[in-house]
Order: C-alpha cells, then sequence, then structure tokens
C-alpha cells in the first residue's frame, strides 16, 4: 500500500484517516510481490499480498496484481511497464476498481493528491470517508475482520519511529511553525482531534460540515493546513498584542514618564491615521461616485467619436437637466454645491448649478463663428458639398447690426410701445455689400403685409398698431375648422397675395421708370396710364404675346391686357372702373363682363352670386372649346379664371408669359379660405392646397445641393407665402444661420412660430408634435446664436436670451417650462462669463447698487418682483461662486442678494487662509472680479469712485476692510449680520494686522495686539488655572480661529525672544543693563513658561511642526 508515511503491513487494513478497508479480493492468483513507495521513495519489496489503502483524503484503490506505487516526488523504478500515474502534480484521480483479471505487470492510474472528482459511490467504496462521518459499506459488503495483531504490528512500527525521532528540547507538544513529515502516536493522535477527530468533542458539530470537508478536499485545498495557517495568524495577533501591553511599573518617575508619553503618541498616531483613512474614505464616497462608462460615452458623443442619442425628456434638463451634466457630467457631490433644497428653483427638474433638468446646455459652449448650423443634425450635408460660410468680418457687422436692433426692440417693450421688428430686422438684411438674396428682403415684407405691421403707430392702444403675440392664439389654435384658424389662414392668404401684388407694381414702376421713351407715359400718372404705359413696353419688347397669337384691341389699349395686368396689380376697382366707363364697347365685345367685374369688385370676399358663378364659368368653358386658340385672346381667358375660378384643376395661364412670382401669385388669388362643410367639392381649394403644392415643388426643385432657378431663397420665399413658418426657418438655417433666428425672432414676437419643448429634439431643429404640426425649437436656436458673441458682448447675449420668455404666455406647462429655460439660460450666462458686475450689478462706494443687464430686463423675464429675482439667479450663482473658491464673486452677489451675513462668514474664511499661510510664504490672493464693461461715452460720464473697487482687489484683507467700514457705516447693513461673524471678522483683522508686524520686526506692537485677542495666556502670570481656562476655551472657538492658534503661538514665541534679544543689547539711553530690563526679561520668559505649559495642554489640536517650533523657540528664551 502507499502511505503518506510510509510501508504498511500487507492485509488490508483500516487506513488511519480513511475508511474501513476495501472487500478482500480473490488470492487464488499468483500475485508478484507489491511495490509501496514512501514518502521520500521506494521501500523494500513487501510480501505478495493485495491491499487496498486510502491516502489522507481517502482517495484509494483496489488492486488485484502487484501495481507499482509512485513516489511522491520520484517516479516508481524498476518496472516492465511505465504506470499511468504519477507524481503530486501529474493527472490523478482515476477511482475505476480494476478487475481482478487485469494483465499482470499492467499499470492501474492512481488517484492522486490533486486528482478527478470520483463519483460518490465509488468513493465510498473505496474507503474515502469525510471527517466524522460514519463509513459506507455496500449490502453485500462484510466488514474487516483483520485481527489485531496486524494493528499492534502497525502501530508499533509508527511507535518506533516516533522514539527514533529527534525532538527539540523546547519544542513541547506543539509542531512549531515548520511542522515534521514524520509523526509519531502522540503528535497523530494529538492532530486528529485538531482535527475534529472521534474523540474531539466538536465531533457531533463537525459531522454536519463533512460536506465542506469534501468539497475543500476535492477542490485542492487541504483544511488541516489551512486551519494551522489560520491558527498562526491568530498566534501572531496575540504575540502582538501580547508586545504592545504595557510593561510592569517602574519606581523610576522620569521612565514612567516617558513609557506614558510614548504612548501617549503612538495612540494619538494611530488616531491619526483611521481618522484619515475615514476621512479619504468619505471623500471618496462624496465626491468621486462616477459612472465612468457614462463619462467615457459622453466623451466620445462631444468630440464625434459616438453618434449622439435622443434626448429624453429630463427636463429636467437635464440642464436645463438644463442638469445634468454640464461639462461631461458630474459627480454625486452632496457638499455645499447642491443646491436641492435652495429656495428659488425652477420648474425644471434640477438646476444648472448641480445636474442641469436638460441634459444639454441651452446655450451651447462658447465658439466663434459660422457653424452654428452643425450643431443640429437634421442639417447635415448629405450631398458632401460644403455650406456656404459668410466671411467673419462681414457676419461680425451683421450680427453687430442685429444686436443693436434687438436691444432697441427689448428697449420699447420695456417703454411699452410699438417697435416695427420686421422692417428693422429688413434694414439690416437689404444694406448695400450683404449676401443676403434678393428673395429674403420679399420675405420679410410678404410678413409685413400678413401682419399688418405699421411704422407710424408709436403706442400699443393705437387703431392700427400690431401687439406683441398679436396672432399667437389664432395660429397656434390645432383645430383645422375653428374660427381661429380659418381667420389666421386667410390672414396669410390675402397678406401674401397682396405683397405679391406689390411687389408687381414696384417692378412695373421700375420698368417705366428705366425706359420713359418706349413708356410714353406722358399726361396725369394715373395707375390705369402706368399699366397701359407697362403694356406698350411688354409690346415693344416682344414678351407680351406669341407671335401668332391676336390680342384684342379696343380704342387703341389691348383691353384685356390692360384689365389682367389691373388684377395683377391689385387694382380691382381701377380694372371695375375701366370696364364701366367702356361699357357700351364691351357691350358689344361680352355683354356679361361687365356685370362679373363689377360684382366682384364689390364683394369683400371676391366671391360672385352663384348663380353668375355658374354663368362665368359656362361661358369660360365654352369659349375654350368653341373658339380656335389661335383667335383667342389668352388675357381674356386668363380674366375670366381669376374673376370665376374657373377650371381650379389646371392653376396656369397658357400663351402668357410669366414668372415664379405670376405663378404664385395666381395660385394665391384663386385660392379660398370658406367652410369646407358648405363649399361644393369641385371648388375646394385654400391654404393648405397651396401649401401642398409648395412642398412638392421643394421636393422637385429645391433639394439640398440641387437647388433651382434663384436659389435657396426662392424656396424659402415661397415657403413664407404659403404660412410654412417653421419649415422656412429651418430651410433657411441651414444657409444662413443669422438671417434664420432673426426671422424666427420676428414671426416669434407677433405669435406666428410654433415653438417646441427644448427636450423635444437635441440635434434637431425642426420637429413635429403629435398632430404632426410643425415645430421649431426656438430655445436651443437661440441659444446657440449666442455662442459666436457672449463673451465679448454678453449684454447683447441677455437681450437675446430674454426673447426665450416670448413663449411664456404659452398655455399648460410648455410656457411654464419656457419660462424657466430664459431663466436656466440666463444663469448658466452669467456663471459661465462672469460678468457678475455687468449682468447683475455692482455698488457704488457709498453701498448703493448699480442696477446689472438682468435687472434693467427684469419685466421681461417674468419674475414678478426684486426679490423673486435675486433669489432665482444671484443666490445661486453665488452659491456657486463660492463652491468654485471664488471670492470676490461670491461676495459681491451676496451682496447684491442682500445676504450681508454671508458676506461676511466668506470672508472670515478667506482672511483664515490668508493668515494660517507662514511667515515669508507668498500671501494668498483672490481672483479679481472682471470689471463692468461700459460704453465709450458711459465710461467718460461716469464719476470717479462710482463703483466700490471690488472688481481690481486681490487682497482678502483689503476687501474685508472695505465691506466692513461699509457695512459699519448703514445700521440697514449692519443689523443683518450676526454678532458672532462682527466679532470673527474683528479677530482676523487683529490677528492679520499682528501678523503684519511680525513680518515687520515689530515685536513688542506684534506682542501687544497679541495679547489684545485674549486666546493666549500671555497675562497669566504662572497661574495655572489660568492658563487651564484657556485651554479649555480653544474648544468653543470658531473653526476659523481655532485653526490659527499654532501660528499665533509660533509669533509670540518669536516675538518674546526677539523682545528678549534686543533687551539684552544695548538700551536706548546707551546703557546695558538695569533693574527695568531684567524685570523685563523675566516677565517674557514667564511668558514663554506660561505658552509653553499652554501649548502642552492642547499639543493634540496643534498643527504639524509647532511643537518642535515652540520647543527650539522656548529653548532660545531659556524656559529650558
Amino acid at each position: 500500500m502507499s502511505s503518506l508515511f510510509g510501508q504498511g503491513q500487507n492485509p488490508p487494513v483500516k487506513n488511519l484517516f480513511g475508511g474501513l478497508g476495501g472487500t478482500p479480493l480473490s488470492t487464488s492468483h499468483s500475485q508478484p510481490a507489491q511495490s509501496a513507495s514512501s514518502l521520500f521513495g521506494q521501500t523494500p519489496s513487501q510480501p505478495a499480498q493485495t491491499a487496498m489503502g486510502t491516502n489522507l483524503f481517502g482517495a484509494s484503490s483496489s488492486q488485484s496484481q502487484q501495481q507499482p506505487q509512485p513516489s511522491l516526488f520520484s517516479n516508481p523504478i524498476g518496472h516492465s511497464k511505465s504506470s499511468s500515474s504519477g507524481g503530486l502534480f501529474s493527472n490523478l484521480g482515476n477511482t475505476q476498481s480494476q478487475q481482478a483479471s487485469t494483465t499482470a505487470g499492467g499499470s492501474q492510474p492512481i488517484a492522486g493528491l490533486f486528482g478527478g472528482k470520483p463519483t460518490t459511490e465509488d468513493q465510498l467504496a473505496q474507503g474515502f470517508v469525510p471527517f466524522g462521518a460514519k463509513p459506507y459499506q455496500k449490502p453485500n459488503q462484510e466488514p474487516n475482520s483483520l485481527g489485531n495483531g496486524v494493528h499492534s504490528g502497525y502501530f508499533s512500527s509508527l511507535l518506533e519511529k516516533g522514539k527514533k525521532r529527534a525532538r527539540r528540547p523546547d519544542e513541547g507538544s506543539t509542531f512549531g511553525d515548520v511542522p515534521s513529515l514524520q509523526l509519531g502516536l502522540g503528535d497523530i493522535a494529538q492532530r486528529v482531534r485538531a482535527l475534529g477527530g472521534v474523540d474531539s468533542p466538536s465531533h457531533g458539530i463537525r459531522n454536519g460540515d463533512s460536506k465542506a470537508h469534501y468539497l475543500l478536499a476535492a477542490s485542492g485545498v487541504n483544511p488541516g493546513t489551512t486551519l494551522r495557517d489560520l491558527n498562526s495568524l491568530n498566534s501572531q495577533a496575540n504575540s502582538s498584542a501580547h508586545a504592545q501591553q504595557p510593561t510592569e511599573w517602574d519606581p523610576d518617575s522620569h521612565k514612567y514618564v516617558e513609557q506614558l508619553q510614548q504612548r501617549m503618541t503612538t495612540k494619538m498616531i494611530a488616531e491619526g491615521i483611521e481618522r484619515a483613512n475615514r476621512s479619504f474614505d468619505a471623500y471618496l464616497e462624496e465626491h468621486v461616485e462616477i459612472n465612468w462608462e457614462a463619462q467615457r460615452k459622453k466623451i466620445y458623443e462631444h468630440f464625434g467619436l459616438m453618434p449622439t442619442a435622443g434626448e429624453s425628456s429630463a427636463d429636467s434638463t437635464d440642464y436645463l437637466n438644463l442638469g445634468g451634466k454640464g461639462g461631461f457630467g458630474r459627480s454625486s457631490r452632496k457638499g455645499r454645491g447642491s443646491n436641492a433644497d435652495r429656495p428659488g428653483q425652477s420648474t425644471m427638474k434640477r438646476s444648472i448649478f448641480g445636474n442641469s433638468g436638460m441634459q444639454k446646455s441651452v446655450i451651447g459652449t462658447p465658439g466663434v463663428g459660422s457653424g452654428n448650423a452643425t450643431l443640429f443634425g437634421d442639417f447635415e450635408d448629405k450631398t458632401g458639398s460644403a455650406t456656404p460660410v459668410q466671411d467673419n468680418r462681414v457676419l461680425r457687422e451683421r450680427q453687430s447690426q442685429f444686436a443693436e436692433k434687438v436691444q432697441k426692440l427689448n428697449g420699447a417693450r420695456l417703454q411699452e410701445i410699438v417697435y416695427p421688428v420686421l422692417q428693422e430686422f429688413s434694414s439690416v438684411e437689404g444694406q448695400p455689400g450683404g449676401e443676403s438674396p434678393s428673395q429674403l428682403i420679399d420675405a420679410y415684407k410678404a410678413l409685413i403685409e400678413i401682419v399688418g405691421e405699421n411704422p407710424n403707430a408709436n403706442r400699443p392702444t393705437d387703431p392700427d398698431a400690431v401687439k406683441e403675440r398679436q396672432y399667437a392664439d389664432e395660429y397656434l389654435d390645432e383645430t383645422p375648422n375653428s374660427p381661429k384658424a380659418m381667420n389666421i389662414r386667410k390672414r396669410i392668404l390675402e397678406g401674401s397675395r397682396r405683397a405679391l401684388e406689390k411687389q408687381f407694381f414696384n417692378h412695373l414702376e421700375t420698368l417705366i421708370s428705366r425706359n420713359p421713351q418706349e413708356a410714353k407715359l406722358g399726361g396725369i400718372p394715373t395707375t390705369i396710364n402706368k399699366v397701359r404705359a407697362y403694356v406698350r413696353i411688354r409690346d415693344i419688347r416682344k414678351d407680351l404675346k406669341p407671335d401668332d397669337i391676336t390680342l384684342q384691341v379696343l380704342n387703341g389699349d389691348y383691353c384685356w391686357a390692360l384689365i389682367f395686368f389691373l388684377l395683377r396689380g391689385g387694382f380691382l376697382k381701377e380694372a371695375a372702373d375701366y370696364v364701366t366707363s367702356e361699357e357700351v364697347s364691351f357691350r358689344s365685345l361680352d355683354r356679361n363682363f361687365v356685370t362679373y367685374i363689377t360684382k366682384y369688385a364689390s364683394t369683400e370676399d371676391r366671391r360672385l352670386p352663384r348663380q353668375l358663378h355658374d354663368r362665368i364659368n359656362a361661358d369660360y368653358q365654352q369659349r375654350s372649346r368653341m373658339v380656335p386658340e389661335k383667335s383667342l385672346d389668352p388675357y381674356r381667358m386668363a380674366c375670366y379664371k381669376i374673376i370665376g375660378r374657373c377650371e381650379l384643376g389646371k392653376r396656369s395661364l397658357e400663351n402668357i408669359s410669366q414668372g415664379v412670382e405670376d405663378w404664385t401669385w395666381l395660385q394665391f388669388r384663386l385660392a379660398r379660405e370658406v367652410n369646407r362643410v358648405e363649399e361644393v367639392a369641385g371648388e375646394v381649394f385654400g391654404l393648405e392646397e397651396v401649401r401642398n403644392t409648395i412642398r412638392e415643388i421643394g421636393q422637385r426643385h429645391f433639394q439640398k445641393g440641387s437647388e433651382g432657378i434663384g436659389g435657396y431663397g426662392t424656396f424659402f420665399y415661397l415657403q413664407v407665402l404659403g404660412g410654412l413658418f417653421e419649415q422656412a426657418v429651418s430651410y433657411l438655417y441651414s444657409y444662413s444661420y443669422v438671417a434664420a433666428v432673426h426671422f424666427a425672432i420676428a414671426l416669434d414676437f407677433y405669435g406666428l412660430l410654433r415653438t417646441s419643448a427644448f427636450s423635444a429634439s437635441e440635434s434637431e431643429l425642426l420637429t413635429y408634435n403629435t398632430k404632426q404640426l410643425p415645430q421649431i425649437n426656438f430655445g436651443r436656436m437661440i441659444g446657440y446664436y449666442t455662442r459666436d458673441f457672449r463673451t465679448g458682448n454678453v449684454e447683447a447675449a441677455v437681450d437675446y436670451l430674454t426673447l426665450l420668455c416670448l413663449n411664456a404666455d404659452l398655455p399648460g406647462e410648455l410656457g411654464k417650462s419656457q419660462a424657466s429655460l430664459c431663466h436656466e439660460a440666463l444663469r448658466e450666462l452669467v456663471l459661465e462669463t462672469r460678468e457678475f458686475a455687468q449682468l447683475l450689478g455692482d455698488i457704488r462706494s457709498d453701498g448703493t447698487r448699480i442696477r446689472g443687464a438682468i435687472e434693467q430686463r427684469l419685466k421681461l423675464i417674468r419674475l414678478a418682483d426684486q426679490e423673486e429675482f435675486l433669489r432665482t439667479v444671484t443666490i445661486q450663482a453665488a452659491r456657486v461662486a463660492d463652491d468654485n473658491g471664488r471670492t470676490t464673486d461670491a461676495v459681491l452677489l451676496y451682496h447684491l442678494a442682500e445676504d450681508y451675513d454671508n458676506v461676511i462668514v466668506i470672508i472670515n474664511r478667506a482672511l483664515s487662509d490668508t493668515i494660517a499661510v507662514d511667515i515669508g510664504s507668498k500671501n494668498l490672493r483672490l481672483q479679481p472680479l472682471k470689471p463692468r464693461s461700459l460704453g465709450k461715452q458711459k465710461e467718460q460720464q461716469a464719476p470717479e469712485g462710482s463703483s466700490l473697487s471690488l472688481t481690481t482687489v486681490d487682497d482678502p484683507v483689503v476687501l474685508a476692510r472695505n465691506m466692513i467700514s461699509l457695512y459699519n457705516t448703514n445700521a440697514l447693513y449692519y443689523q443683518k449680520i450676526r454678532p458672532t461673524n462682527r466679532d470673527i471678522c474683528g479677530v482676523l483683522l487683529r490677528m492679520s494686522e499682528a501678523k503684519g508686524r511680525v513680518e515687520a520686526g515689530q515685536w513688542a506692537e506684534a506682542l501687544d495686539i497679541i495679547s489684545s485677542l485674549s486666546l493666549l495666556p500671555l497675562n497669566a502670570s504662572s497661574s495655572i488655572p489660568v492658563i487651564r481656562s484657556h485651554a479649555q476655551t480653544l474648544s468653543t472657538l470658531p473653526p476659523t480661529i481655532s485653526r490659527l492658534i499654532g501660528p499665533l503661538l509660533l509669533w509670540t514665541m518669536t516675538c518674546i525672544s526677539h523682545q528678549r534679544q534686543l533687551l539684552l543689547g544695548e538700551g536706548p539711553d546707551g546703557s546695558f543693563e538695569s533693574e527695568t530690563r531684567q524685570e523685563m526679561r523675566e516677565d517674557l520668559v514667564s511668558k514663554a513658561k506660561d505658552l509653553m505649559v499652554f501649548a502642552g495642554l492642547v499639543k493634540l489640536r496643534l498643527g504639524n511642526g509647532v511643537w518642535d517650533g515652540l520647543v527650539g523657540g522656548a529653548g532660545e528664551v531659556g524656559v529650558y
């Protein structure tokens, strides 16, 4: 048998750590002697006998023939065939029983220490029994009945070896750190009991742990070794604890004090390390809880390495949750930066100062120039051609001019006067040298006609004045057949038609003025005469008609052409008057036309009675079918089509030269908005049909990169005429975002723009609501536009962002979200630019405040009063500035918010940080506030000292003195500051003065100032109760002062040392020694001793190096 401890006996035996022996095999076969291996190699051959045994973990093997057993560290020697069993780390574990008929000399694999996992039945059959478990026997298996002689022989051999084993005298009954490989009976018995054998008192308990031992053993873990390692760790811990126990008390008091001090120092160091560990763990939990996967995704999206996902409705803004997550997200910091419980929160889920409610900033990151179109995903150029970019100089000039117009617009709104925004914006686009297409100017003119803007109106109460957001109620009505929706559609139709008619008449007058000889206007330049001249010029140029067409002439005029161009110019009354004046002649040409045109011109809705309508349509159909085409005057048929709305399925004029504007005018002249329930199906043609036609034209001829004649301006003009305002802005934005932004502002000012929520889409400017109505992300568009100039012209950015509140009148949550969007954008602007003095205001030297740009527009941003404004903007900005360490910003903002107590708190903190700097080191400097930027005229007119010098202060001491002097002169300020904070500020200023005296070498003056603070026992006169009282008072001091006790002690000891050296030298009168000088030196030494006693009492609260410095200074003074 192979045993862990050496050679065993021949018969099947009960293994020491396994189960009982297996079933005896037949011995009728001649078997060679079995070669069993000991722990270190081969043992002598034993008598031939079949043996079955188990190793330490019960892995046994039943063998019916001579089986070469491997040594633990070597292979068996002298066999004719190689064995499949290996060493300790070989491929072991085959526990299948070999049959007795196996060929002699064959090899059988042996299950080793790290072998494969045998089946449960085979394990139990082979003698494997977990620790504390009963052996398993098959039903037909007989128990082992070998005699005690075998046992006695086996144990005698082990006993003999145990006696021969060398033992160290001090080994005792334990194994020591390194156990021996050969064990005696006593050692084995002790090991058995330690491992939970039968005699163990915990035997009953370990029965329940048999499965655990089995699993450990099968996994290659030695439970005994593991237990010994664990016990060794406990022994080391016990020995370490024993080593730390204090030694026996020694009668030598000096040695006892030294030991006591050593234990105190060791305990203090351990507590300090533990406290530092806790503080660091708390810091990590509070500040570094970042979702790194989300951070990585945001960084990839920012740099274009990953497509941006659609924005969720968090806004939850997340910035605007507007907050999130700035930058690339934020940690879950719970410190002062959190504003969850602060007043003035918007309707968004979170503010920009924590995680913003909108997931992306509403105003975007600052940038220069011309790339705003690329910020929206729906403007990506799919054709590969770059979007045209204007020259930077021209672009900046246009933006500056538009900014002036927007500033005047907001000024007019504040004064409640009318401002013709469309005409003002149109004047900027129409300036010479610009690159805007002419159709853009025409679009503004068309919008003026639709809105009815009157530049001569002054007050909103004037009858012809157009008010702010006047058409919002009608335009935003989502019910198609409601009266409001019909009214706005009628207004768009009539306005667009008037714009086209005025455009034509301007063209007519321009053509006549350029060709006076051909026009031969002469006489009185009436409208009819001008049209005659225009017809005459067209006839001379051969573009009035085709060559094979004959026009009817009446009294020397092409009568039908004259009537048509009068209608084209919108002069219905003049056309009717002309026909009436020539009634006799017209009766001979067409007896019914006089009635048609007279009735058409006299009705307000240009609608003929049903009888006349049917008659004119019959005449039109008869003439178009029966009269030869060559002899049919095309202008006569055009007049019939216009007046009678004939053949609506074919909305074009044959044999008449016409441009895009002429064709478009015909569509709007034929279109009519009526109740479709009452209208005949064949006569239904309104604004929606015109819009569908315009969309088809855009899809065919004005796709990106393949614009038709006239470029993108033509299609933009058509969209404006058709009332497709949202699509027009989106289309124009991809070509000229500056023009698109201001056209959208003009539309939104009058309520003709449907605005989406900020969170509707992050990457698209044009979206559609649930009813498939187009809407523009107005807030995001305006915010992105300010990227170009808000760093250099912050007041202009305020004007633009203020316009976001135009949509605050929308019903429901959408209106509230638009107002909150404006407020969040202004907050973000304040924090980004740090132009606090200009945006939020400044203070004069007398304490009066100068209103900032935002406060001046307080009425326009839908904040009820100044208190609410301060709560929603200024206080939150102040807290963020304070959290970021910008002291001057926080001081100014808290002062503007009238939170004067917080001003003193921040100043105290800054003073404490400055005083804590070691003498000789560079003093701390504050980041100065950005100065207020005034216009040149204002700067020249501003008196000197009109503003407190907060903008240039970088010294905390100077800042503190300025604010304290200001507050001390005004009881309104003084009463709002807690006395404790006022006292702390006074003490810190005195300490700062003392530090300055120490740096200047004025030792006596510095000692007097420090003594007046009553923080140190300089006047204790060696009284221990007084010194102890000062030490106890230290715990009641505020942190801003208590942290400075260490430096204050060092300054005092330095002053005492140098002052004593001065007293040891020559006096002012030439004397070297006197009784007074000696008393002064003794008093200084007494003060130094009192300081050392005080320092010993508060030693644990002093900073690093303070005690060593005090000891050195005390030695120089002569305390020791």
